[in-house]
């Protein structure tokens, strides 16, 4: 990386010189024009055309430097993207990223996104997200908010794979284009290419190409008797008696001409970075099942591809754009541009517009997917987690071993293991059960790990894991790190674990809530509604994996035990299985007072040394035993 990163320094750097030289010549010759001008008018120079010299000079250095400049600012962005690449190599996975607050803003009542963080300022969007357009945005911030089916996550996981070794491919498509990035909206886009009813030009399809000619025709009368009234002194009388009727027709068409533009008459920058992404992508061979799938809908059966169209309705919005500069738009009005470039523009829609859509598609999905195989490239010890189909609806399951907060520093994150299913199933070993004979334990741990030692002596999984524990120990985290692993999984992306098996699950958490003064609502209010909206989910096809922190803490002890206890039961009734977080060491007796196997107590420990509490962030099998609330206080000055 390091090395790439230097190379594009270098090639930016000369780059930059040789563009500093065109700029000075691009001086030159405009001064050089001047001086010639100025000896013809002195009569010391033949004739005036040796300034033509100079002049054409210039228009070939204008359109030098323009090129120069362009390959600058992908330069620029190749050697950002090689050094953001490094900076998350070194830990900083904030650089380069986009945090997508404003999803966080639109999905405020989803059911996890903001338990997770999955978006806004130090976010698991900001971590993934490389993509330059607004629909890759929107897209891989569905992908996080609404998991994907198991054949689904299997063929991202393919193209991830395919993807994240070609360093190439994706500074191509971090690099290329005009501009940085684009927010052109891809549904309004979509829109206007579909019609949705616009009204129709006059002539438009069957007769279009004789009123075209007509237009071409009248233009060319307009220039003539222009030309006449100027040179051959015919007077105004031709030229407005032609102009009257068309400004007539032009006033009582404009509302047409509008519509048939509106949508990308400010789209000319944005669609060239749209054609310059989709020509990348055009470009670049495939084998995966479904990014072989994607290339293909950007071709079309009379051969031309999608950049090329896109290319294509680019320089006809830049030649419409053109009437905003003054100097032109006095020609514009003589050769009709207007009428001319809005049925040019409607004749692309009608030809191509029924593919817009599919071409916005590809390219936000392939961003998408660069985005995880970025991270997956930038995350090496991070796995694959492996889908598994349920078996009937009450069945669902999830095995992690060393599960870690993919968002944590890797010299901080403590990884720990995971397992919850609602029956028996094949799964990573997590707790030592002393009382199993050797002889299963062995054979229970390389049924599930073939290859691997049986030293980690496995016990069957709970349904339900109650998790004890002191102030700041890690039990909120925890639950953060199986439901930010279980949206990265359910994805397509890698997880930060040694191993992940699960099922397809449905995420209902309850981790932050908040009081509303302004819409008469207490915390313990808005907690019951959330976990309503957890149970709710239940009724629903995909079993549920539950994340409830501190539950019912805004009550008393007695209420929150009767009713912490009848939630969990009707969740597990239910087929859910989850993590329950609490304080309360009256509620984390409902396991040791069950019967049923499916409730079992975990917790975090903290030590008291020379007057400072440590955490080791480990969990535990057991109910915890002590509480720091005390001993916190006491450090930061309170007399208690």
């Amino acid at each position: 990386m390091a090395s790439r990163a230097e190379q594009r320094t270098a090639l930016l750097r000369r780059t930059r010189r040789f563009e500093k030289a065109v700029s000075w010549s691009r001086l030159a010759t405009v001064l050089l024009a001047a001086v010639l001008v100025w000896l013809s008018v002195q009569g010391r120079l033949f004739s005036l055309l040796w300034a033509a010299v100079p002049v054409l000079c210039f228009l070939v250095l204008v359109v030098l430097h323009e090129r120069i400049l362009r390959r600058a600012h992908r330069l620029e962005r190749a050697r950002d993207f090689y050094r953001q690449i490094l900076d998350r190599l070194d830990g900083d996975w904030r650089a380069g990223g986009r945090p997508g607050s404003r999803f966080g803003d639109e999905h405020a009542e989803h059911v996890y996104a903001a338990d997770l963080d999955l978006f806004g300022p130090d976010s698991l969007f900001l971590m993934l997200n490389r993509a330059r357009t607004r629909g890759g945005d929107e897209l891989l911030a569905s992908w996080l908010l609404r998991p994907a089916p198991p054949d689904v996550v299997r063929k991202r996981q393919e193209a991830v794979r395919q993807l994240a070794p070609r360093l190439d491919f994706r500074e191509r498509l971090a690099a290329s284009g005009r501009i940085a990035r684009t927010d052109l909206d891809p549904e309004a886009l979509v829109s206007w290419a579909e019609g949705d009813g616009r009204p129709a030009l006059p002539g438009a399809g069957g007769r279009e190409f004789l009123v075209r000619a007509l237009l071409g025709l009248v233009a060319v009368g307009n220039v003539l008797t222009v030309t006449g009234w100027m040179i051959w002194s015919w007077g105004p009388s031709p030229f407005l008696a032609l102009a009257l009727p068309q400004v007539l027709c032009t006033l009582a068409m404009r509302g047409r001409f509008r519509a048939a533009t509106d949508g990308v008459t400010r789209a000319s920058r944005d669609l060239n970075l749209v054609s310059s992404l989709l020509e990348v992508i055009e470009r670049e061979p495939f084998e995966s099942s479904r990014l072989v799938e994607l290339a293909k809908r950007l071709q079309s059966g009379d051969g031309i591809t999608g950049s090329r169209s896109a290319r294509h309705l680019q320089r006809l919005v830049d030649l419409l754009d053109s009437m905003h500069n003054a100097v032109f738009a006095p020609f514009g009005l003589l050769l009709l541009w207007t009428p001319q470039l809005a049925y040019a523009i409607d004749s692309w829609r009608r030809r191509h517009g029924d593919r817009v859509a599919a071409w916005l598609g590809t390219l936000a999905e392939v961003e998408a997917l660069a985005s995880l195989a970025s991270h997956a490239f930038e995350h090496p010890d991070h796995t694959f987690p492996t889908l598994v189909e349920p078996v009937g609806r009450q069945r669902p399951m999830l095995a992690g071993r060393q599960l870690g907060h993919p968002l944590l520093p890797g010299g901080t994150c403590v990884v720990n293991d995971v397992v919850l299913a609602t029956v028996p199933a094949p799964a990573t070993p997590v707790f030592r059960k002393p009382s199993a004979p050797r002889s299963i334990a062995r054979a229970a741990a390389l049924a599930t790990h073939p290859g691997e030692s049986a030293a980690r002596e496995p016990r069957s999984p709970a349904q339900c894991l109650i998790v004890s524990g002191s102030n700041m120990s890690g039990k909120s985290t925890l639950l953060r790190t199986v439901g930010t692993n279980v949206v990265l999984a359910l994805a397509g992306a890698p997880v930060r674990a040694r191993s992940l098996r699960l099922t397809p699950l449905a995420i209902g958490s309850s981790l932050q809530l908040k009081d509303s003064l302004a819409e008469g609502q207490s915390r313990f209010y808005a907690e019951i509604t959330k976990l309503r909206s957890v149970l709710d989910l239940t009724d629903r096809e995909t079993p549920v994996l539950f994340l409830l922190d501190e539950i019912l803490h805004g009550t008393n002890s007695h209420d929150r035990r009767i009713g912490a206890e009848g939630l969990i039961r009707g969740l597990l009734d239910r087929g859910a299985i989850g993590l329950v977080t609490t304080h309360d060491l009256a509620l984390a007796r409902i396991a040791d007072d069950s019967a049923n196997s499916s409730l079992r107590n975990v917790h975090f420990r903290d030590e008291l040394e020379d007057g400072e509490i440590r955490f080791d962030y480990r969990l535990r099998e057991g109910t915890v035993t002590r509480s720091n609330a005390l001993d916190l206080m006491r450090q930061v000055g309170l007399k208690v």
